[in-house]
This record gives structure tokens, sequence and C-alpha cells, in this order.
């Protein structure tokens, strides 16, 4: 029995060293310079003022970033501020993960993404 849970551990140590390994390599995948964009961006790009922003994040109504380091800035994403104004649903981060890493394997593969 202790054999047999040693093995499912080291299997499952194994996957969450795999899954790591993609999320690092999807971090240092380049993002467009100008697919980053703050709230004064957002506001010139929608005609909405700050305070409607601001309201928004806090209800989670839009789609929005804080950096990793635990900064107070806001980040916003040109393409998910455009599917926002679409009407279209922001991908959730479940679904981005799921794409990324079928795009990863794609590259990774030679296959189409």
């Amino acid at each position: 029995m202790t054999n047999r849970i040693l093995k499912i551990e080291v299997k499952y140590r194994n996957e969450v060293i795999a899954i790591k390994g993609l999320l690092l390599e999807m971090r240092k995948m380049p993002v467009r310079e100008s697919e980053i964009i703050g709230i004064e961006d957002v506001c010139r790009l929608t005609g909405y003022a700050k305070n409607t922003f601001y309201q928004h994040v806090h209800q989670n109504k839009i789609p929005y970033h804080k950096p990793e380091h635990g900064g107070r800035k806001l980040i916003f994403f040109r393409s998910e501020i455009e599917n926002w104004l679409k009407g279209r649903k922001p991908e959730t981060s479940e679904a981005y993960c799921e794409r990324k890493e079928l795009e990863l394997y794609n590259s990774m593969k030679g296959g189409v993404n």
C-alpha cells in the first residue's frame, strides 16, 4: 500500500513539475506592447469615465489584471476590452490556460494553432 502511494505521489509531482514548466514557457511568450493598456487608454478606447471603469472592476464586470508583484496598477488587454465592448464574455482563466496549453502543444508538435 505504501509503495503504491509513493508511486502516485511521484506521478503527481512530475505532473506538477510539467505544468509549472508550461506556465514558465507561457510567461516567456511575447505580448505586443500595444496589447497591454492602462486605465487611461481604456477610457479613450471606450469613451467611459475612469470612475465608471473602477466601478466595473470592483464589480468584476470588465476583464482586468493586476501585476504579479502585487502593485495597485490595473492592466487591461486591448483584445479583451474590444471583446467586452462587443458584448462577448471574457475568456475564463481556465479556458485561457486550456487554449494556451493547446497552442503550446501544437507548436511543439508542429501542429496548427
